[in-house]
């Protein structure tokens, strides 16, 4: 028991009564008095002791700093932001204490940007211009931390169209083509690649960067970029940054104008040597389909061996690889060339025949039907499809109902 009440004793320290010792009467008023003229002289009811606030004493008041990441919340917090970081670039300011401040402002400009209403409110009138504005000045800083965070922001705002339109009119599309070759960081290269990538999804970012940005040129530049981060023993090798930039690439090179300037630069040679060595098969295989909607596109897929390259992923266990590559034969197989050189795929498209899935099916049946239109190639199709006496009848009812697939045919048949 009485170990019971020493223990409640410490445990109950925090209430125990007040160690200052009150004397009958004060004149003035002090601590005992509680600072009350009307408790001079009297003792003070018991009261909660104050060795805690001894103990944990309050923090004195700091100096507001105006530099501080704000902890405002939303589109109240990217002003703040963006005005920290508007007065750090006017002063010019380099020194480690600046770049810190930099960095800590950049992460909460981040946080504020996952919401799409905060984004829309950043982007809005003159104030957005001046957001974007001052995010291209930093994709220049010194501090590879801060030049990421930037891009990453960027990425943020080309979410909504408004902010791709802005992006592209102030120069940024170039800046962040050029961060590819950043040879101080290889986080900096990812996070331009994925902002490039957000910012070719859409239709009218597609068609701004492809057509109307530099004339193209960003183009030639990501193309060169791939090149040189995919080359044996590369200085500015980047892991991850080989599928983004071939999926930004496929969708920049639905234009006419792309693909050409894409073409020049020599990435027809990489994209079939990427296929033959199985690296990213699904980014691949998409840059080569929309390099195949070209003329020049599908005599330069032939001529590299693209064909030969897909054969074996008409065969794949992954769906999408099956569909892109039975797609990839149907674009280079409509010209006679290309359907001369399509008898390697013959059969690996009949065996597609059989997929359950229908775009499967509806891809290998037009891939199919594209060689056969070619007397010879025609007659390779029908044999390969004679262990498949079914099918084969399939397919023959299918070129007469479709009488293209005899149009170099002096005997037509009748059409049904």
């Amino acid at each position: 028991m009485a170990e019971h009440h020493a223990l409640v004793d410490i445990h109950h320290e925090v209430i125990a009564p007040p160690v200052i010792d009150h004397l009958p009467y004060y004149a003035e008023k002090t601590i005992v008095t509680h600072y009350q003229p009307c408790a001079v002289g009297k003792k003070p009811a018991h009261a909660v002791s104050d060795q805690l606030s001894k103990r944990y004493p309050y923090p004195e008041r700091a100096a507001y700093n105006f530099t501080e990441p704000s902890t405002a919340y939303g589109r109240n917090a990217v002003s703040k932001t963006m005005q920290v970081l508007n007065q750090l670039v006017e002063e010019g300011q380099d020194s480690p204490q600046a770049t810190v401040v930099k960095r800590a402002n950049i992460v909460k400009l981040l946080e504020a940007l996952y919401d799409h209403n905060v984004i829309g409110d950043s982007l809005a009138g003159e104030a957005g211009t001046e957001n974007v504005a001052l995010l291209k000045q930093l994709l220049s800083d010194s501090d590879a931390e801060v030049r990421k965070g930037a891009a990453q922001a960027l990425g943020r705002f080309a979410i909504l169209i408004q902010g791709r339109k802005a992006i592209c009119d102030s120069g940024c599309t170039e800046s962040l083509a050029m961060m590819l070759d950043d040879l101080d960081s290889a986080d900096v290269r990812l996070a331009a690649g994925k902002t490039l990538h957000v910012l070719t999804q859409s239709i009218d970012g597609r068609d701004e960067v492809a057509d109307n940005v530099s004339e193209g040129k960003v183009v030639v530049t990501m193309v060169r970029a791939l090149l040189a981060i995919s080359a044996v023993r590369s200085q500015v090798a980047t892991p991850g940054l080989v599928e983004v930039l071939l999926e930004a690439l496929s969708n920049l090179l639905k234009a006419e104008k792309a693909i050409e300037l894409a073409l020049q630069v020599e990435i027809m040679p990489f994209v079939v040597y990427t296929l033959k060595r199985r690296r990213h098969n699904a980014e691949a295989l998409k840059t080569l389909v929309s390099l195949c909607g070209h003329p020049d596109g599908k005599k330069a897929a032939i001529e590299a061996g693209a064909l030969q390259a897909v054969n074996g992923l008409l065969a794949s266990e992954k769906p999408l690889e099956k569909q892109l590559s039975a797609r990839a034969v149907l674009l280079m197989c409509a010209d006679q060339e290309g359907k001369d050189m399509a008898r390697v795929v013959v059969p690996n498209l009949v065996h597609q025949l059989y997929e359950e899935d229908h775009d499967m099916y509806m891809n290998a049946l037009l891939a199919l039907r594209s060689i056969s239109e070619w007397p010879a190639t025609r007659e390779a199709v029908m044999k390969v499809l004679e262990d498949h006496p079914e099918m084969k009848d399939e397919i023959f009812s299918d070129h007469q109902i479709h009488l293209a697939a005899f149009r170099y045919d002096p005997n037509k048949p009748e059409r049904i």
